[in-house]
């Protein structure tokens, strides 16, 4: 039989089927509660106080009855038999309400539940009537069902006469007559937390005195304390089939309910609401059932609700469910924006996973977004904190600091904001290149050229300025001049020229030497913006895949370069050399000139090494005019001989000045060193073309050439500065201590003696005036021919073009210590970084070509104490220190054979082990070691193993470490897994004996007597009361 239909849409809607009581059902009638289920008391009559608020509830409840089963008159006469004032009140807007909802011809069905209304009534505030910019309810347009009508006062008036009578009721509200509250005790349903996680349970037995056993959703059975719970439902004799009944009502229940009843929360309560009160609001009903989905919507909710304190009552608080105190609407506001917020950043984090997944997916480079589409992208932010982290960038914030943190968490690429973790990221998506240059980065070096610096080259450019040298500068196009540099030099900025004199009748009288120096000071005034940023970066950076040039490329490689076939402005030197290599009358002018052969040392030496064979007729060719000498991929194919002959009397000069230096005490060190070179396009390739070469002057006739003329250059600048007394940048070195002549003489020529001069040298100095310099046997020596990429080329060029025009000198002298002390450091600085790409690509090589074996000459020890000793190796031109076994003895020069053992790019480390001796005095021994080397790397090579040098303490070491650490790790999860199973059959036993124990007596064992057949442990999880 269905309810009769009602008029009052708050009073009326009954509850939800989900959440109503197993025994309420659909009712033909409802039984009149007595008197005593309102606040009397039983067997006496209760106070006058008392008995006037229970009547009023009673009347209440009865006006309630009414409405839903009788007639809207039957509703207001029941009402009206109330006699105090409280209950008088209450009939009066109860009688009001009653008026209103005649008038208004609404009806509602008895099926229609609480939350239909609920919803109903928030489509009629937003839809019909909404709610205003503050929030408050407005009235509803008359087209709206069921709530047409009904004003907003009426609407409040109606909750509010609701929440009085469920106050006054003691909790009892429609249909919650069988709510009450309860304590700890079997058949209760209680919510604990565990792991900060609420857990709705039924308590099944006690676990001691204090503790009990509990049931969840799951069937699984768990001990708990008194204190994990945080809420026990009132009724007892619930079932573990209750649980999951509940906890499905409470994951169905619509939060959006939760926003309509805070507006009528805060326009009726005027202060905290208990948990029943809430429940009757949002599904006119305080049963269990409700009360729990209405608790754990509270927990879920966030933004309208918050807990009231409880203060010191709070064990009633953990019955009753607590109170909670609607948020004002400025809170709703402020809390609405920051959810909106952390939503959009959950989104933006989401993305930011997704991209990174597609990325790491992705099986080419192509694939992959490229550098500039990650930092222009979504993600710019991301990326651009990943690199601040990844590059070391100092006086990074808190908040740039966080974002990496988090983008590194988001996709598991680490815990913690290490620079290592957020390059690896940034390289495996594609936002870095697989070999991008960190080492520079992290150290601040800037690897491409400001944007207004390139702007302010463009503008020389285009304008050039006056040259301040016009006057002075002198017309040499008529010299042949020869640049010789490596086939990767773009930045030339020396050439060499020979000028035969005739002396009376024609006779030859002699030559005059030329070395013209790029003259960048044409163009860069001191103080400007470029002349400082070349201040500031000292001097050109080479490192194996490039260069990072002092000035912006387009001047460097541009109007300062000596370029073949143009004109070009230079500082020339010019020298005569006496019979013994000594200078004779050397001047330095502006000037201007024309390279006619620019040449590669490679096809220099060809040359030479032509002419030294016989090839074109040698001197007789130079003195004859007979005979050319072709050059490979040169400009112009063949040099004529006229050029072959300046060629090879430069060269014949060149050895006449370092037989003089030899003859004045200079110290040559003849090692070779590595080329090591990386095209720049293959920076972003997994496995690049990195080579090593050796190179060597003493091995090359065309690089001892330009060495030994540049020498002369600084030389002859350092005489004129000196004999003018100007203040240049003067290089000097002291006197070392060098081995005794027997024991130099004892090493072989060569790399060996090399090494053992080398580890005795000084660290050069600059200064304002001329001092000696020990290893080049000068007493005064300017660097002056490379200005284009070094900055202190370009202070001597500075002051010598002054003094010869008249002007007063741009730098003091002790404005050229300063800036010679802080080049200093910077230069340092350049060097290290410098070292650390050198490594980083010796060790990409090594990674590369795993497994090659390196011939090597030992050079001598590099400290003795540890065992460490210097080595060449003699393909690549490149000085390593090995360990070398105890007990070898070997001398320099002694040929071996080095294999790499340990290689890691990423920081620039590699070592390498003795493979074997294959020549010297323990040649027989070793060779046996050879052979047991060589075997093993043939059998390591199918899998890719790692050589081990078990002579090596250190490995030594780590090999004892790995056997220890293997038994340790195997030894004590066998150990305790015995020992775990045997105190499982233990456990089977006592619980067998327990469930027995029950059978006949009734009673489980106590603690007390299973701990006298077995003691407790830590790892017990207390389950003795029947597990199964």
């Amino acid at each position: 039989m269905s309810r009769a239909a009602a008029t009052s849409p708050s009073l009326l809607m009954p509850d939800p089927p989900a959440l109503r009581a197993p025994s309420r059902g659909r009712r033909a009638y409802h039984r009149p509660v007595p008197f005593r289920s309102y606040g009397g008391h039983s067997g006496a009559s209760p106070n006058p106080q008392t008995r006037s608020v229970s009547l009023a509830q009673h009347h209440c409840h009865h006006y309630h009855h009414h409405q839903r089963h009788g007639t809207r008159t039957e509703a207001i006469q029941a009402a009206a038999t109330t006699s105090s004032p409280a209950a008088a009140a209450a009939t009066a807007a109860a009688a009001a309400r009653a008026r209103a909802a005649a008038s208004s011809n609404l009806t509602a069905t008895s099926t229609t539940p609480r939350r239909s209304y609920i919803v109903a009534a928030a489509a009629v505030y937003r839809g019909g009537g909404g709610t205003g910019s503050s929030g408050a309810f407005q009235p509803a347009s008359k087209s709206s069902p069921g709530l047409a009508s009904s004003s907003r006062a009426e609407r409040l008036a109606d909750e509010r006469f609701r929440l009085q009578a469920v106050r006054g009721a003691g909790g009892t509200g429609s249909g919650s007559g069988s709510g009450q509250p309860g304590a700890l005790q079997v058949g209760a349903l209680v919510e604990y937390e565990k792991n900060d996680r609420a857990v709705l349970a039924v308590l099944v037995a006690p676990d001691g005195k204090k503790n009990w056993f509990a049931v969840d959703q799951t069937g699984r059975r768990q001990p708990i304390t008194p204190k994990q719970v945080v809420f026990v439902l009132p009724g007892s004799g619930y079932r573990e089939g209750d649980v999951a009944a509940f906890v499905e009502a409470a994951e169905g229940a619509d939060m959006s309910m939760m926003e309509v009843v805070w507006e009528i929360a805060i326009e009726t309560a005027g202060g905290p609401l208990e948990l029943k009160e809430l429940a009757t609001l949002l599904y006119d009903d305080t049963t269990p059932r409700s009360l729990y989905v209405t608790h754990r919507m509270l927990q879920k909710d966030t933004l309208y609700f918050k807990p009231a304190p409880r203060g010191g009552a709070a064990a009633a608080a953990i019955v009753a469910g607590g109170s909670y105190i609607p948020r004002s609407a400025e809170e709703v506001a402020a809390l609405r924006v920051q959810q909106e917020a952390a939503e959009a950043a959950r989104k933006a984090a989401e993305a930011w996973r997704a991209a990174v997944v597609a990325a790491r997916t992705a099986k080419t480079r192509a694939q992959q977004p490229s550098a500039a589409e990650w930092e222009e992208g979504p993600f710019g932010g991301r990326i651009r904190a990943l690199k601040a982290i990844a590059l070391s960038t100092p006086r990074t914030d808190d908040v740039t600091t966080q974002l990496a943190l988090s983008s590194l968490q988001l996709v598991g690429a680490g815990s913690r904001a290490e620079p290592d973790a957020a390059a690896a990221l940034l390289v495996e998506i594609g936002a870095l290149r697989r070999h991008e240059p960190l080492q520079l980065l992290r150290r601040g070096l800037a690897i491409r050229t400001p944007a207004e610096h390139e702007q302010e080259a463009a503008a020389l450019l285009a304008a050039p300025p006056p040259d301040p040298d016009a006057k002075l500068r002198e017309d040499l196009t008529h010299l042949r001049v020869f640049t010789i540099d490596d086939v990767t030099t773009t930045e030339v900025d020396d050439g060499l020229s020979l000028e035969r004199l005739e002396g009376s009748e024609g006779a030859a009288a002699g030559i005059r030497i030329w070395i013209h120096v790029a003259d960048p000071t044409r163009w860069i005034r001191p103080g400007s913006n470029l002349d400082m940023a070349g201040r500031d970066r000292i001097r050109t950076l080479y490192l194996p895949w490039g260069s990072v040039p002092m000035f912006p490329r387009q001047l460097a490689e541009g109007p300062f370069s000596l370029r073949e076939g143009q004109v070009c402005d230079a500082m020339s030197v010019c020298v005569r050399l006496n019979k013994d290599g000594s200078l004779e009358r050397p001047r330095v002018v502006p000037s201007r000139v024309r390279v006619n052969h620019k040449l590669t040392y490679d096809q220099a030496d060809a040359v030479l090494a032509a002419l030294a064979a016989g090839d074109g007729n040698g001197t007789e060719a130079a003195g004859t005019g007979a005979g050319a000498v072709a050059v490979e991929d040169g400009s112009r194919g063949v040099l004529d001989v006229a050029a072959v002959a300046d060629l090879l009397a430069l060269r014949e000069a060149a050895l006449a000045r370092r037989a003089y230096r030899e003859a004045c005490g200079c110290i040559e060190i003849p090692l070779p060193e590595a080329k090591i070179n990386v095209p720049y396009s293959h920076l972003d390739r997994a496995r690049p073309a990195v080579t090593i070469s050796r190179i060597s002057q003493w091995d090359s006739p065309s690089r001892s050439l330009v060495a030994e003329m540049m020498i002369l250059a600084g030389e002859a600048v350092g005489a004129i500065g000196a004999e003018a007394a100007l203040p240049l940048p003067y290089r000097s070195q002291d006197s070392p201590e060098l081995p005794p002549a027997s024991a130099l003489a004892a090493l072989p020529e060569g790399p060996c003696r090399g090494f053992a001069l080398k580890r005795c040298m000084t660290r050069s100095a600059v200064g304002p005036s001329p001092r000696r310099h020990a290893a080049l046997a000068l007493d005064a020596y300017v660097q002056f021919t490379s200005p284009i990429r070094r900055y202190s080329d370009m202070v001597a060029h500075h002051n010598l073009k002054a003094w010869l025009r008249g002007d007063p000198l741009p730098f003091s002298g002790n404005e050229i210590e300063s800036l010679m002390a802080a080049a200093g450091e910077a230069g340092r600085e350049l060097g290290a970084a410098e070292r650390e790409s050198e490594n980083y690509w010796v060790a990409e090589y090594l990674r590369l070509n795993w497994g090659a074996e390196y011939p090597a000459m030992a050079l001598g020890w590099q400290r003795e104490e540890m065992q460490l000793a210097a080595f060449l190796l003699q393909r690549e031109g490149l000085e390593v220190v090995v360990r070398v076994p105890q007990g070898t003895a070997f001398r320099p020069g002694d040929c071996c054979v080095l294999a790499p053992s340990e290689v890691n790019p990423a920081t620039g480390f590699y070592r390498f082990y003795i493979a074997g001796w294959t020549g010297g005095e323990e040649e027989a021994q070793p060779a046996r070691r050879v052979g047991l080397a060589t075997r093993r790397r043939q059998l390591c090579k199918p899998c890719g193993a790692i050589e081990i040098d078990f002579s090596d303490p250190d490995t030594q070491i780590s090999l004892a470490g790995m056997v220890l650490g293997l038994v340790a790790g195997l030894g004590a999860p066998i150990w305790y897994i015995n020992r775990a199973e045997k105190d499982e059959e233990r456990l089977e036993e006592l619980r067998a004996l327990n469930r027995a124990t029950y059978a006949e007596t009734g009673e489980y064992m106590t603690e007390d007597e299973i701990a006298k057949i077995r003691k407790p442990k830590w790892t017990d999880r207390r389950e003795w009361v029947d597990d199964d």
